[in-house]
């Protein structure tokens, strides 16, 4: 198993993550694997940049222990 941080965009559920947003995956898992258990819809996923520690990733990208998960709308004022 490993642990990977997912920080969810804002109001979306933590249902799945520990109190500092760890979630447990199996070996070998994906980002999809991740999106995935905190049931997120590819959907919203496409419509988001999605970075594994701070670098824009696929869904395939393999995750490994202690990797963070973040998300970052496509279009936002500043």
């Amino acid at each position: 198993m490993i642990k990977v941080r997912v920080l969810p965009p804002p109001g979306w559920s933590r249902k799945m993550l520990d109190e500092r947003y760890w979630i447990e995956l199996e070996d070998n898992a994906k980002l999809s694997d991740a999106l995935a258990a905190i049931k997120m819809p590819g959907l919203l996923a496409r419509a988001m940049f999605v970075c594994v520690n701070g670098a824009l990733s696929k869904t395939d990208t393999k995750l490994e222990d202690g990797d963070s998960v973040s998300f970052f709308p496509i279009a936002h004022g500043g």
